[in-house]
């Protein structure tokens, strides 16, 4: 069974993923990488379904690529993230934890609810028509 076809049965399953850690920076909650890793592996590896996690170059741009390989039949799924502002060794590792995160969320259609994201950005309110200091889909 091609790649595709394993991930439409890990759908199936209907895996979710708790938000098991708060950001007290943002004051939210989210969901670490453990976590998600702690849902996805067992039912990934009875699948025959590994994931592999590496750094990467595209073209001039390092970033994180993430591959969901059938070991049946070698057949793939994978994407790639950018590293940003990994302008040190503490910046590289907290971009590869996220990236790690998502790609996973991303590649699995796993649910989980950013809240360590755009939710947790300012917003002024709108003082007029045409005024574009807000977003209408946030308020």
């Amino acid at each position: 069974m091609a790649i595709h076809k394993k991930l439409l049965e890990f759908s199936k399953k209907g895996i979710t993923v708790e938000k098991d850690a708060k950001n007290p920076f943002h004051k939210s909650d989210y969901t670490t990488l453990n976590e998600v890793l702690d849902k996805v592996q067992g039912p990934l590896a009875e699948m025959n379904i590994v994931i592999v996690q590496r750094g990467a170059t595209e073209g001039p741009t390092d970033g994180l690529l993430t591959e969901l390989i059938d070991t049946e039949d070698e057949s793939m799924v994978s994407s790639f993230f950018p590293f940003v502002g990994a302008t040190d060794a503490q910046k590289l590792g907290a971009n590869i934890t996220y990236l790690r995160r998502y790609a996973l969320t991303t590649l699995l259609g796993l649910r989980a609810k950013d809240d360590d994201g755009e939710s947790a950005m300012p917003r002024k309110k709108a003082t007029g028509v045409g005024d574009m200091t807000t977003n209408p889909f946030n308020d």
